[in-house]
């Protein structure tokens, strides 16, 4: 079972090629590569062994945590796929694309936030207050750190490259 949801947990970002800006290409860890990366742990110990998860609650709070985890991956995917679709245009972005992706980025983070609102009553009844809100700090720096990592790999919107050449040409000293 464990290795199962650590399986489920990792088709957060896929080891296919996310990011393909002119020829170079970032592979993008599994979710649990980062997490390993950081602590050197599954993201279930890592959450056990922070949240001081006594022997006698393991099995109800792990069994949570996988669901939770389960009902979160396909918002995180969805996530994946409007930031490998931005990818994919962003040369051709135009208006109503960027509207329609930014309202899309938008409305996953509400469905993000509406689950963890969902599972903070289950981990208070679970943890007790204390705790379950160290579940979600710790869940929240995990996701922003994938995030991050993301994020790094994206290009920026073409206006603010177009903003940021202009204002660099207008540091430079006259006659340059």
């Amino acid at each position: 079972m464990s290795k199962l949801m650590m399986t489920l947990l990792g088709t957060l970002i896929s080891s296919v090629s996310l990011f393909a800006q002119d020829t170079a290409q970032a592979e993008v860890p599994f979710s649990e590569d980062v997490v390993l990366r950081l602590f050197g742990r599954t993201r279930e110990a890592v959450f056990t062994e922070i949240l001081r998860v006594g022997r006698g609650e393991q099995p109800v709070f792990l069994e949570t945590f996988y669901e939770y985890a389960q009902e979160k991956m396909p918002i995180a995917q969805m996530r994946g796929v409007l930031l490998r679709e931005y990818n994919e245009k962003f040369q051709m972005l135009d208006e109503p694309v960027l509207h329609n992706l930014t309202k899309s980025i938008l409305k996953n983070d509400r469905e993000f936030v509406d689950l963890q609102t969902r599972y903070h009553r289950r981990m208070v009844k679970l943890l007790g207050a204390s705790r379950a809100a160290m579940f979600f700090q710790l869940d929240n720096y995990l996701d922003q750190s994938e995030r991050l990592y993301l994020q790094n790999g994206l290009p920026f919107i073409r206006e603010l490259e177009t903003g940021r050449r202009l204002a660099a040409t207008r540091l430079q000293p006259p006659g340059h």
